[in-house]
């Protein structure tokens, strides 16, 4: 075996099981694409570590992981710290690391970047409260967290982002903020009524770009807060996000804020439920320690893609940075 023969880990489950019914083209495609490749499914969440890390085993230097962004973090947690290559083949319903990444949603054209090569060191969050976790995208804990672990038991039919804000949305309605204690770096401390915690390296969840501010390239976390709201009012401020717009500081400013730090340590009178790239790391722990770590994963992406805004000035982006202010306003 050639050290640059991809090994794929396809996850058929993904995108509501429809995933699996384009195997023969994903298959069609990389053999056009690759002189040699290997490849395993996953049947149940978590397959993509015992995979990967028997690939390693075998030898393996670059991991493809062909599904949404639970499979692409199953990946990373096992390659996270060593030398090996992780890529994305987008087949998620909403898949956010394809937009961060610059990955198209063709799958010619994902491994024709796969093939290329290009790669760059990223950071990872490390978090540990009932497990550790590393992530590259964001851990959510509150609104967010419960929202995304009712997709799994109570409204398993919804996928993509209409589904996700139909659950956010019925969740909001019957949703109580829990007294919670927030330490970033040793120095800033909230002690809030959170109604929902994020803790990002990038802008996008569930198709959102509820941080339009934030990309991987600035170094550190953003830390999203928001505080005291439940009812109507948590799912107006749901609606202003899935319309892609940022809240008035006028009505919602009080209740949100935004920071920015490496360590932040969420401590609450009962559990969080968190939840990180589609999968659901903790649910019982009253703590939830998460650790910045630079340059910790090697990513496949496409040579030049560019980190940053979309959707939001530059220019306006940049001095709100610099002065660490919320974007929503």
């Amino acid at each position: 075996m050639a050290d640059n023969t991809p090994f794929l880990i396809i996850n058929p489950n993904a995108d509501n099981k429809r995933l699996g019914k384009k195997t023969d083209i994903i298959l069609n495609s990389a053999k056009r694409i690759f002189s040699d490749f290997h490849y395993e499914f996953t049947r149940n969440i978590g397959d993509g570590i015992p995979i990967s890390k028997k690939a390693l085993e075998d030898g393996y230097k670059t991991l493809i992981a062909v599904g949404g962004d639970g499979t692409l973090n199953e990946l990373i947690n096992v390659a996270a710290k060593t030398d090996v290559k992780v890529g994305l083949v987008a087949g998620g319903s909403a898949c956010d690391s394809h937009k961060t990444h610059g990955i198209p949603r063709d799958f010619d054209r994902a491994f024709e970047i796969i093939s290329e090569g290009y790669s760059e060191k990223f950071p990872v969050g490390f978090a540990k409260g009932d497990s550790e976790r590393y992530f590259i995208e964001m851990i959510n804990g509150g609104l967010i967290g419960k929202a995304s672990e009712s997709l799994f038991d109570r409204f398993e039919w919804a996928h993509g982002e209409l589904g996700y804000a139909y659950a956010a949305i019925r969740i909001a309605l019957e949703y109580s903020p829990i007294p919670t204690k927030i330490t970033i770096d040793n120095e800033i401390v909230r002690e809030v009524n959170a109604s929902a915690v994020a803790v990002s390296l990038t802008d996008v969840i569930s198709d959102f770009e509820i941080l339009p501010l934030n990309n991987p390239r600035l170094g550190d976390f953003a830390i999203f807060i928001l505080r005291d709201l439940k009812g109507l009012k948590l799912v107006r401020v749901i609606l202003k996000a899935t319309n892609g717009k940022h809240i008035n500081h006028r009505k919602f400013g009080k209740y949100i804020e935004v920071l920015r730090g490496k360590h932040v340590v969420v401590e609450s009178e009962e559990p969080h439920t968190w939840e990180s790239e589609g999968e659901i790391p903790s649910r019982k722990s009253k703590r939830m320690e998460i650790q910045y770590i630079p340059d910790a994963v090697n990513i496949i992406i496409p040579e030049g893609w560019k980190y940053g805004l979309r959707k939001v000035d530059r220019t306006k982006a940049k001095k709100r940075v610099l002065k660490r202010q919320s974007p929503f306003c």
